[in-house]
């Protein structure tokens, strides 16, 4: 009734919201594409899209539809690699999402001894904020996600502790706080604060610490990456608040350590089974890791095959 092709192309054009999109990313013509999702249309005798001047977007039985093409198609790959796995070969592709201030591990050193290791399999990588990132593990458009939260964030099972930290604060050189050996959150009240968009962990624990203690700095920046937040304070107009191992980089700004006990946690997190390039990376992990002994190797389900054959 279908191929595994189409499903990829109903996938292809919900995730890129158009057809030119998808076609390209499916490395075909539109046309083509266009005549398959309508194939389909009319096989199951039911919309998939509604088609838009300029985004498409799935109708509800076509969310129906890629819940289940998507499943199928993670099927038909996991097929593929644990079939190669038994022949002795790493293959297949993995998934890796990461936060933007990462600094517990070293990636790219991870990335090069994995490609070295398995050279295989294919690499994706992307880098996003830590809600995001857990939220597509879920769906599993992701296989391993390194993210940044705090105790509140509910994790699943099926991770590890990297790290843990405390927050300090980003201060433009001479500020008034920066007398203050530890600086409290109530000193921040009507204070101008930059902070990281929401979704990142960091952003999370500040907003939930302040609104319990009635705390109402005037957030004026929010942006995306670390070192926008540095030169916006190192410019005098801002405050910020980020985890303390990230902040011993900044240059160019004052650092007070918050005087809360905050427990930013950095941790390794993968999906419930976990594909033979997952269990590969994590086997990877502690080798890259900047604290040295503070990652241990991660507790993966694994079968009785040697994952490090190449083809």
């Amino acid at each position: 009734m279908f191929t595994l092709r189409q499903l990829e192309f109903v996938v292809a054009v919900a995730e890129e919201g158009g057809f030119t999109a998808a076609a390209a990313r499916c490395h075909t013509v539109q046309s083509a594409l266009s005549h398959q999702v309508a194939r389909l249309e009319e096989a199951f005798g039911a919309r998939l899209f509604e088609r838009g001047h300029r985004q498409v977007r799935p109708t509800a039985a076509g969310e129906v539809f890629l819940r289940n093409a998507r499943l199928t198609l993670q099927a038909a790959d996991r097929l593929q690699e644990e079939m190669a796995l038994a022949l002795g070969t790493v293959r297949g592709r993995i998934r890796i999402g990461q936060i933007t201030a990462l600094t517990v591990v070293d990636v790219p050193d991870l990335l090069a001894r994995f490609r070295g290791a398995y050279p295989a399999v294919d690499v994706h990588l992307r880098v996003g904020m830590s809600e995001e990132l857990l939220a597509e593990l879920a769906e599993g458009r992701l296989d391993v996600a390194l993210v940044g939260v705090g105790p509140q964030v509910p994790l699943p099972a099926q991770h590890r502790l990297l790290d843990e930290e405390g927050l300090s604060l980003l201060l433009p050189r001479g500020h008034a706080l920066a007398a203050m050996q530890r600086v409290p959150l109530p000193a921040l009240d009507g204070v101008p604060l930059a902070a990281l968009v929401p979704g990142a962990g960091v952003r999370r624990m500040m907003d939930d610490a302040l609104r319990e203690r009635g705390v109402a700095p005037r957030l004026q920046y929010e942006v995306s990456h670390g070192e926008l937040l540095r030169q916006l304070v190192a410019a005098g107009l801002a405050v910020a608040a980020i985890p303390d191992s990230m902040a011993a980089r900044m240059q160019g700004v004052d650092v007070r350590p918050l005087a809360e006990p905050f427990r930013f946690r950095t941790c390794a997190v993968w999906r419930a089974d976990p594909t033979p390039a997952a269990r590969a990376l994590l086997d990877l992990l502690p080798a890259a890791a900047t604290h040295g002994p503070r990652i241990e190797p991660a507790k993966v389900r694994r079968k009785p095959r040697n994952p490090r054959g190449r083809p």
